[in-house]
């Protein structure tokens, strides 16, 4: 299942925490707070779960949306792709 991960958070140390866990999964930065994906359904679970426990206590909002596959192919992205090799061309 592919994923979209979005998130604001204030403190810099919380915030690299998370884009940590986010690449240790294979995600890939899309946005400044946003990362896409694929991953199983049970790695989604365990993901949210990591997610949470580096944002304890922070002032962190993070929305996980599952993506499917006809939304990934009518999308439209405005601006540059990734460079290549830096994640999905989402074109």
């Amino acid at each position: 299942m592919h994923i979209l991960v979005v998130y604001d958070i204030t403190e810099d140390h919380v915030r690299n925490k998370v884009a940590e866990v986010l690449r240790s999964y294979g995600l890939a930065r899309v946005q400044k707070s946003a990362y896409i994906g694929r991953l199983p359904p049970a790695y989604v679970k365990e993901l949210a779960e990591r997610l949470a426990r580096a944002v304890r206590g922070a002032n962190a909002d993070i929305i996980i949306l599952k993506i499917d596959r006809k939304t990934l192919e009518t999308m439209i992205r405005i601006g540059p792709p990734p460079p290549s090799g830096r994640g999905p061309a989402l074109h």
